[in-house]
């Protein structure tokens, strides 16, 4: 919920009135939020399009890693946990996202750390992950945001997805039947926009394209 207030009251500081929505995990429940604000007509500006990644969208369908788990229980416990985290505890907990074929090499898991370190970001791993317990709290709100959007709404899916596996494409078509889905090829995982740029790139630009004839 505070993610949704940050990003209105950016755009509305900038004076940004229309926008198409490109979310990803966490984002997708930021998204999700927006666009129930937009059904009950008190968002702040108008979305257009929303075009989602893999991400919890229903609690039905998506399964937190035990470290996230354990990471969003008890905040302080949480904090504990991440001022003793290291580069290998985390590559080895973010690898198991990702697809078989499409694992990160080692240079880009240090990357990733590199970026993870950024300002001490880690120490705040288990305050943001407080997001899954909004998934449980918002899931019906959530997901009749989606169901119930008046603008098109649009998934791309990496099926080879543990926290959100193929389970997801039936119920996501069941409950919101006006959406659209690109399922990607079978050894794609969590974060397809990294293991299939190119792909994610092109659907998404078809999508767009489909919205502003």
């Amino acid at each position: 919920m505070n993610q949704a207030d940050h990003v209105s009251t950016l755009l509305k500081a900038i004076g940004v009135k229309n926008v198409h929505i490109l979310s990803h995990d966490y984002g997708d429940s930021i998204a999700q939020e927006l666009l129930a604000r937009q059904n009950e007509g008190v968002s702040l500006f108008q979305i257009e399009s929303a075009c989602l990644l893999n991400g919890g969208m229903f609690k039905e369908t998506n399964f937190p890693r035990p470290i996230q788990k354990l990471l969003g229980d008890s905040p302080a416990i949480g904090r504990l946990i991440s001022k003793i985290s290291n580069r290998y505890l985390f590559s080895f907990g973010l690898s198991q996202v990702f697809g078989a074929k499409t694992q990160p090499t080692e240079e880009d898991m240090y990357d990733f750390w590199c970026s993870y370190c950024i300002r001490q970001g880690y120490l705040n791993s288990a305050d943001l992950l407080q997001y899954i317990k909004e998934r449980s709290t918002y899931n019906l709100r959530w997901r009749y945001a989606l169901a119930q959007s008046q603008v098109p709404v649009h998934v791309i899916y990496g099926p080879s997805d543990p926290v959100n596996p193929r389970p997801f494409i039936d119920f996501y078509r069941e409950m919101v039947p006006n959406g659209s889905i690109d399922v990607l090829e079978e050894s794609i995982g969590h974060y397809p926009q990294w293991e299939d740029s190119n792909t994610v790139s092109q659907l998404y630009i078809k999508f767009i394209n489909s919205v502003l004839k």
